[in-house]
């Protein structure tokens, strides 16, 4: 069985100084206007993901939605192995 892994960063988030903590950074609104734009493209690819996975910050789980509202992907799934402190080695076995 073979799997293929498509990686998508999130779109532009919001300055650090806004919010108390990086993980609360959303996107700006230009970051939510190109986040579709790059989904749109995705689907001009033909491309279809069975799991869109993402990290817990909410700039990622933005991304993840917008990717998920254009018929990319039907389901979400979060995992703290993304996150920065996360461990993604463990996560890929």
């Amino acid at each position: 069985m073979s799997v293929e892994i498509y990686l998508v960063r999130h779109g532009i988030a919001a300055d650090r100084g806004e919010y108390a903590t990086d993980e609360e950074r959303p996107l700006t609104e230009e970051g939510g206007r190109k986040t579709r734009k790059v989904a749109k493209e995705l689907l001009k690819l033909g491309l279809q993901f069975d799991l869109i996975l993402t990290s817990p910050l909410v700039r990622a789980r933005q991304t993840a939605k917008i990717l998920q509202a254009a018929d990319l992907g039907k389901k979400i799934e979060i995992s703290s192995a993304l996150a920065p402190e996360g461990d993604i080695q463990t996560w890929l076995k």
